[in-house]
């Protein structure tokens, strides 16, 4: 009875395992196989057989089946993405490029680029920029499109004009400075006579390359700034203008210092006049003395001649006789008038004139006058009954 009741409980205990099992197996969260559970608390376990009595094997009775293992749950592998296609992609490009949609063009061309460069996708690239207003980006877009040695002449050729335009566009540039209103001289170092361009905030165009632009303002030290301009390209360009210095003030005046009268000075007295030259005497002397010798020799004739007449009057002795008492009243003039002019020269003083006409202390010194210069002019004269002569005297 014993080794029955032990059979049975065995088989129960086996078939309550296999029941739960399975709902171990979904409830382990490694997906391993869950140990058998302990059986239910309600079945009692087989008393333990006596040491000396031997356990007897029930008759029929099999060995509890083991738990098979659950192999662990393994999650689905992602199914590899498709590589785009570059050419479905430029044919979409070119589809929205005709459309208007510009950035959707571009943003398909861009893809078909990345997928696999082509000169296909460099030039709806260039058109997609040229149609959004890149400029630049077209330009360049262009010049690769170019460098890949393009099939189509057409489309070569179209890609060369416009780039070519492009590049021959201006650069804009906005200009803004910190005080605003600075004038700005573009290249003023190339073209000192340059005219400004304008004063800040301003809107300029300039050629491609580099240029210098010169802002300066009332008060503010001039700065000059360096720009590369791009063709067709937008720039901004700020600057912030510097202070100039205040200027020292200046140092106060000296203190006037009232002058010291000066004690008049005594100039000097006027030079000794220069002697007077005698050689005017001397000349106007010995013309008077030839005069009167000649005149002394005529008037003797003319006495002898006048005797000579008495004697035998004849016509031609009395015109003798006038004539020669004419030179002789003309010698005797001249005479007297050199020897008054002789006289004179001779008699007058060189000694200073009288104070009266002595200038004041403090008038300047007159620069000394040279000697004065003696003329004289002789002045003849005849008369039906006489004559005689004269001279003018100037010194």
């Amino acid at each position: 009875m014993l080794g029955k009741s032990r059979g049975v409980a065995a088989v129960i205990a086996a078939a309550i395992g296999l029941a739960v099992a399975p709902a171990y197996a979904q409830m382990s969260p490694t997906g391993l196989a869950p140990t058998t559970p302990p059986p239910p608390a309600t079945a009692k376990p087989a008393p333990a057989a006596p040491a000396t009595t031997p356990a007897a094997k029930p008759a029929g009775t099999t060995a509890a089946p083991t738990t098979p293992t659950t192999p662990a749950t393994k999650p689905a592998a992602a199914a590899p993405a498709k590589p785009a296609d570059p050419k479905a992609l430029v044919a979409s490009g070119d589809k929205k490029l005709k459309a208007g949609d510009h950035a959707g063009a571009l943003a398909d061309y861009e893809a078909a680029n990345a997928a696999k460069a082509s000169p296909e996708a460099d030039l709806g690239i260039a058109r997609s920029h040229d149609k959004l207003g890149h400029l630049p980006e077209a330009a360049a877009a262009y010049d690769r499109f170019l460098a890949s040695s393009p099939k189509n002449k057409a489309d070569a050729d179209e890609a060369k004009k416009r780039s070519d335009e492009i590049k021959a566009m201006p650069g804009k540039l906005h200009i803004e400075s910190t005080p605003a209103g600075a004038t700005i001289l573009v290249d003023p170092q190339s073209n000192p006579s340059a005219q400004a361009a304008g004063s800040t905030p301003a809107d300029i165009e300039l050629p491609a390359g580099k240029h210098t632009l010169r802002l300066q303002a009332e008060g503010f030290e001039p700065m000059d700034k360096e720009v590369d301009v791009a063709a067709a390209a937008k720039q901004d360009v700020r600057a912030e203008l510097v202070k100039k210095p205040e200027p020292p003030a200046p140092p106060p005046p000296p203190p006037v210092v009232a002058e010291q009268a000066q004690p008049a000075s005594t100039p000097p007295p006027p030079p000794p006049p220069e002697p007077r030259s005698k050689v005017p005497a001397y000349v106007t002397g010995a013309v008077a003395i030839i005069a009167a010798g000649v005149g002394t020799g005529f008037g003797i004739k003319a006495l002898s001649q006048s005797s000579d007449f008495d004697k035998a009057p004849t016509t031609e002795k009395a015109d003798d006789g006038e004539n020669n008492a004419l030179v002789a009243d003309m010698m005797f003039g001249i005479a007297i008038t050199f020897g008054v002019t002789s006289a004179v020269l001779f008699l007058s003083s060189d000694a200073p004139q009288s104070a009266k006409n002595k200038a004041p202390k403090s008038a300047p010194v007159v620069a000394k006058k040279p000697a004065n210069k003696v003329t004289i002019i002789p002045a003849p004269y005849v008369t039906p009954t006489g004559g005689g002569a004269g001279a003018v005297v100037k010194f």
